[in-house]
């Protein structure tokens, strides 16, 4: 929400304006988790090195039947799930796909799609506006060359654009994604003019988690301070899109330590009302939500606190009530996490805004899930212990 954060800083009504567009991502759920991540199949057509769900090439036997998979859908509107969004693997893969989609809308449920981009042209497109998907988010991950080679597939970078054209000639919102490591940070600010030349509504730069193939990839994440390098580079690009009106939404994911980075960027920047104003804005988010605003529920009807913790295992929806599954102690523990943190994390002065950050990255090097975040971008200098969180700017 880095635009949405620059906004709030520049103009004091906007954070209002923010809350009003999207209430679910700041106040608690009042039953049950607003927005599922369903990973409905566990294939893919591309290969790409850091895939969370670590997705093969082939079908698996055992992806949720049709019978089943309608059947979850009226467990999550029963137990107050507002927005699923239909991944994988690539989701438009799956055979009965539109028929889901058409069901979720039937419940009550918004859908939107997370799909690598390459199986989506207009008749696609259009099939997913009428089935009732209103935005459609597409991943690559770097220019041309880049992209290709690293996802396998040559012609991925070319289809996946064209695909979020369809979507856009379809009628439904978009959004471009990039995950950043060490091989792509520098490609950043083309990808950025690609998303604002195809006229996408967001453009999502998520840090590299350590889940599914990515698990021993930590030696290919950026180091904290060059993660911090490349932020303040988009923080930077993002301000000037706001002031010109052009370009896309910024926000960044995969690492709520981006949060404090930007309060800190917008003081030095902006001033300390301009930051204390986006201050107000993030602490009413409240920081890394997995498994309470958040929750995955992979091919095979496992459900994770988020898409990223596949080791975290809450249940198995052919087994067991959604709504059973949502009294499992783990989800009890990650409403208390603030007092559970340990390490920096535990110590950090903007505690109540990140919330710990990304428990995988954690678990992977420390073994630890209440262990320091080790990715988080702030010095230890700046997460020193102060007083409480400044009050906002009127």
């Amino acid at each position: 929400m880095v635009t949405d954060l620059l906004r709030a800083a520049r103009d004091p009504a906007a954070a209002q304006a923010t809350r009003a567009r999207a209430p679910q991502r700041f106040s608690g759920p009042a039953r049950g988790v607003p927005v599922v991540v369903w990973n409905v199949v566990g294939h893919c057509n591309l290969s790409c090195p850091h895939c969370y769900a670590a997705a093969s090439l082939a079908p698996s036997a055992h992806d949720l039947r049709t019978d089943e998979a309608l059947r979850l859908l009226e467990q999550l509107a029963e137990t107050g799930t507002q927005v699923i969004i239909f991944s994988g693997g690539e989701p438009l893969l799956r055979g009965d796909l539109f028929e889901l989609i058409e069901r979720a809308v039937a419940l009550g449920l918004s859908p939107q799609l997370s799909t690598n981009g390459t199986l989506l042209d207009d008749t696609t497109a259009a099939r997913l506006r009428e089935a009732g998907v209103r935005y459609v988010g597409v991943s690559v991950d770097g220019t041309r060359p880049f992209n290709d080679r690293y996802r396998g597939m040559v012609g991925a970078f070319q289809r996946a654009s064209d695909g979020l054209r369809a979507a856009r000639r379809a009628g439904m919102r978009t959004g471009l994604r990039l995950t950043l490591s060490r091989a792509n940070a520098e490609q950043l600010e083309a990808v950025l003019a690609h998303a604002t030349e195809l006229g996408v509504d967001r453009f999502y730069v998520s840090h590299l988690v350590y889940s599914g193939r990515a698990a021993r990839m930590a030696d290919a994440d950026l180091l904290p301070a060059e993660s911090r390098a490349v932020l303040e580079r988009l923080f930077e690009l993002a301000l000037g899109q706001l002031g010109d009106g052009v370009g896309p939404e910024v926000v960044t994911g995969g690492n709520d330590s981006d949060g404090p980075a930007l309060l800190l960027w917008l003081e030095a920047r902006l001033g300390r009302e301009a930051s204390a104003r986006a201050e107000a804005l993030l602490a009413a988010r409240g920081g890394n939500s997995a498994g309470e605003k958040l929750l995955d529920i992979d091919h095979l009807g496992r459900v994770h606190p988020d898409q990223f913790w596949q080791a975290a295992r809450l249940g198995d929806v052919r087994h067991t009530s959604f709504a059973e599954i949502l009294r499992h102690p783990l989800l009890a523990q990650l409403r208390d996490r603030t007092r559970l943190l340990t390490g920096r994390c535990g110590e950090c002065r903007w505690l109540e805004l990140c919330r710990g950050s990304h428990r995988e990255r954690a678990l992977a090097v420390h073994h630890d899930p209440w262990a320091p975040d080790p990715a988080c971008v702030m010095t230890d200098a700046e997460i020193g212990r102060a007083p409480s969180l400044r009050k906002a700017a009127p």
